[in-house]
């Protein structure tokens, strides 16, 4: 007689899981936790919001690209993840559309062995799980910002292969989702891998890295002039961090050399200030903004890691 204890009840019960869900090749795991982290260090990868719940979305650890989507509500500090959705890719950008879709677009995944620049654009349905392509991004770039604005999705900056070379570019892509169709906008002053938000109808890029050195440039963007403006510096280099926007002030998570970095911007007054508010050292996170609070979301903290799984949360 064999005595199945508790563990390995929930062996059994997880393996059934996984061989139900093979057909599909997708494995749908529930979690819950008295704390609040990641059930896959990550690094890499992107961050959505949708105003319930938060997304992490593929990246890169210790094993590999990832494929999979950590769908996390941080009230119930519940977690369901889905395994096997997504191409496996890193350095890529993602954006809700204020609806139920989540576009993923760029970053590199590995093909014949090698790193291939990704150019297909995933749309998932928050509410059915599924996953379906947009026409592709007609210039593949890794590292780069995306945002959405108005009905369209902007893509700006990050690399570019040149003649086998990561080169940095200021390009910037408009994809119009009623249309399926894209564009090009006023590229950014200054090539460079981007981080982007929005703020009252403006798109905002801080810091970046043109493949030689981190920077400290601040630009703004006016979609209805498309012309692009240089606003105060950072008042240091910056680059592999993460953004978001609380309360109308906007927070700048981590820095490549620098990974306790933490500014804040007042749109009010113009002003950068640095802050220090106990964030843990990281970089290549990702953050969003839920309510009025900021999460910070994975990281390393290292090129050969340690990989995290951090949620930092700060209420502002």
């Amino acid at each position: 007689m064999v005595d199945l204890t508790s563990k390995h009840l929930f062996v059994i019960y997880f393996l059934t899981l996984f061989l139900l869900s093979g057909c599909s090749s997708k494995l749908v795991l529930e979690t819950g936790s008295s704390t609040l982290s990641l059930h896959t260090a990550r690094f890499g990868h992107a961050v959505v919001s949708d105003g319930s719940k938060i997304y992490a979305l593929a990246g890169s650890n210790e094993r590999g690209f990832l494929s999979d989507i950590e769908i996390i509500d941080p009230i119930s500090k519940k977690k369901q993840i889905l395994g096997n959705q997504l191409l496996r890719r890193r350095y890529f950008s993602a954006v809700w559309d204020g609806d139920h879709s989540i576009y993923i677009l760029g970053g590199v995944s590995i093909r014949a062995r090698s790193l291939s620049y990704q150019d297909k654009v995933e749309v998932f349905d928050t509410i059915t799980h599924e996953v379906s392509y947009a026409s592709p991004l007609p210039i593949p770039t890794r590292t780069n910002g995306a945002v959405f604005l108005d009905g369209k999705i902007y893509v700006l900056g990050g690399t570019r292969p040149v003649k086998r070379k990561s080169t940095p570019t200021a390009l910037v892509l408009v994809y119009n989702i009623a249309e399926d169709r894209w564009s090009r906008a006023a590229d950014m002053p200054t090539a460079k891998t981007a981080k982007a938000v929005v703020k009252n109808g403006q798109i905002y890029v801080v810091g970046g890295y043109d493949t030689k050195s981190s920077m400290d440039v601040f630009e703004k963007y006016n979609p209805k002039t498309n012309q692009w403006k240089s606003l105060p510096s950072l008042p240091e280099k910056n680059s592999a961090h993460s953004l978001t926007i609380v309360k109308d002030k906007l927070y700048v998570f981590g820095n490549y050399n620098h990974m306790t970095s933490t500014y804040r911007y007042d749109f009010s007054t113009q002003q950068w200030e640095k802050i220090n508010i106990g964030y843990k050292a990281s970089r290549h996170n990702d953050a969003t903004t839920l309510g009025d609070k900021a999460y910070v979301i994975g990281g390393n903290a290292g090129r050969s890691g340690p990989y995290l799984d951090d949620i930092q949360i700060f209420e502002f």
